[in-house]
């Protein structure tokens, strides 16, 4: 096997962990805090919007 592959599962190993940080950072940021807690609402809801 060439040895280069390592190198490059090395870089994609690399490329996906910090794109899991990225999204782990932006997902937690605090801004978001008020649009992810009206999502969690939507499943208590009672039928209010139903017709």
């Amino acid at each position: 096997m060439n040895p280069i592959w390592g190198h490059v599962a090395g870089v994609i190993t690399v490329i996906l962990m910090l794109s899991f940080i990225g999204t782990w950072i932006w997902v937690w940021n605090k801004r978001h805090k008020k649009k992810y807690d009206a999502l969690a609402r939507i499943p208590m809801k009672d039928g209010e919007d139903e017709p």
